[in-house]
């Protein structure tokens, strides 16, 4: 190929770069219309046999071959990249010489890079970890069996999703200031990393049933939202914050032809996974009887209340003030979870993420 690559060129180069700029797209598409109903035109045919198979043009190299890094070397290249995604422009090299190619510098594998559209990006575990043959069975499982392994059977008014994350406000800080050179400049700062605030939060999509004035409907959702001034959630914490879930819901909250049977959702967090937790949820007497189900492993996309927690996350960088403290953060966490979820977000939520009306999957 004299244009290496094919590579559709992104931008037409200045005029004053010198050189032929070409035919733009809309000029060949009328030069086609033209020729095919007879008119003349200026273009050549061999330029209008081309663009009846192509209208863009590939990026130009000076009618010339290039010399480094093509054939094989290219294909090593490629290779290197998709089995080892993670090596560096060095290693790169070393790979390509091993494996008989030539040695090339690395300013010339990171143009050839640039050419190929291959760019730098973070990695991820998860990612890595979420398409394992152990985890996709376990995604498998989760949309095509039912409890305890899957949802089939459960329509989604039925799901309690529940997961908890932590906010400490250090945005707002302001880490220069001024002064005379010969003293520092000090501010008070709103609460350390010690003490930032863990909060669990549930949430329901609500019954389609219910007329929308009702609380636990689709238009008013139940949310539960508790907040520690703590770091990290243990076990204990976990299992009190499902039994006060659970005890709301087999009190003067409940639904009937809703709190029947209910199904906690969550991730495979450990303190999530302790038998405290199963032993707090699944072996109470009374009107309810509750379930847990782990959502697929690395796999936050099936679980709505990920998207809900973004939601306070967000809503909380507006309401976030300069010298707000814990009490403060309080009050704006609550505020955040109550203004979210209604006139059916959340149940709009679980359908996004996948969870069936009736419990067909």
């Amino acid at each position: 190929m004299s244009r290496q690559l094919q590579q559709i060129r992104q931008a037409l180069p200045h005029p004053s770069n010198g050189g032929a700029r070409g035919y733009p797209v809309w000029l060949r598409i009328e030069q086609l219309a033209m020729h095919q109903v007879g008119l003349p035109t200026t273009a050549s045919a061999s330029s209008l046999s081309r663009w009846r198979t192509r209208l863009e043009s590939y990026r130009i190299n000076g009618n010339s071959e290039r010399s480094q890094l093509v054939g094989t070397d290219l294909i090593l290249l490629s290779l290197v990249c998709t089995i080892y995604p993670t090596a560096t422009l060095e290693e790169m090299s070393i790979f390509i010489y091993n494996e008989g190619g030539g040695f090339y510098t690395t300013q010339t594998i990171s143009k050839k890079l640039r050419d190929l559209r291959v760019t730098k990006k973070k990695a991820s575990t998860e990612a890595y970890q979420a398409y394992t043959p152990r985890n996709l069975l376990r995604e498998e499982l989760f949309w095509t069996r039912t409890l305890p392994l899957g949802v089939v059977g459960i329509p989604r008014f039925r799901f309690i999703d529940i997961d908890e994350f932590g906010l400490e406000l250090r945005r707002l800080n302001r880490g220069k200031g001024w002064g005379l050179s010969c003293y520092r400049v000090r501010t008070v700062g709103n609460y350390t990393k010690e003490t930032k605030l863990t909060i669990i939060f549930a949430i329901e999509p609500g019954n389609p049933i219910l007329p929308d004035h009702q609380q636990g409907s689709v238009a008013r959702p139940r949310r539960w939202i508790y907040v520690r001034r703590v770091s990290g959630t243990t076990a204990d914490d976990f299992a009190s914050s499902c039994n006060s879930i659970c005890e709301e819901i087999e009190g003067a909250s409940f639904i009937p032809g809703t709190d029947e049977f209910r199904v906690f959702l969550w991730d495979n967090l450990s303190a999530h996974m302790s038998p405290i937790v199963y032993q707090t949820v699944e072996e109470r007497v009374g009107p309810t009887t509750f379930r847990i189900l782990a959502r697929p492993a690395y796999q936050p996309k099936y679980g709505p209340i990920e998207y809900k927690i973004c939601d306070i996350i967000q809503h909380m960088r507006f309401q976030s003030q300069q010298q707000m403290n814990l009490d403060d953060m309080e009050a704006a966490i609550y505020e955040a979870a109550a203004q979210i979820g209604m006139n059916g977000s959340f149940d709009r939520t679980f359908a996004h993420c996948g969870y069936s009306v009736d419990g067909t999957y």
